[in-house]
């Protein structure tokens, strides 16, 4: 191993020699060609039958994804449909009492004011 070679500060040559090397190779990449615009691509007329099937194509093949998605879908257990619905049904009661509540306080209160 040659250690004086490693600590020897480098020429302001070499690295121009350096540079240049890699302006050349940049230079000798090629650039991707310019993409032509397409010309206008002719539509074919349909065929008749084409044309009346295709709806019901269409319907089957999204009743097919319908049907592949809701295979995917994690379900509850009836034991968390009922816990759900108790909650919901509990809260709804509340807020409908708690509204009757105010409604029969702001009721008395606008009598009391008008007369």
């Amino acid at each position: 191993m040659n250690l004086p070679k490693l600590f020897q500060k480098k020429n302001e040559d070499d690295r121009s020699v350096k540079v240049q090397r890699m302006d050349a190779q940049r230079k000798n990449i090629q650039k991707p060609a310019k993409v032509k615009k397409m010309e206008a691509v002719k539509k074919t007329a349909r065929k008749s039958d084409e044309s009346r099937f295709a709806w019901w194509h269409n319907a089957r093949q999204y009743l097919r994804e319908v049907s592949s998605e809701l295979r995917k879908v994690v379900w509850p257990s009836r034991k968390e449909t009922i816990g759900s619905t108790s909650v919901v049904l509990v809260i709804v009661a509340l807020s409908g009492v708690f509204l009757g509540i105010v409604d029969l306080i702001l009721s008395r209160l606008v009598r009391l004011i008008v007369g």
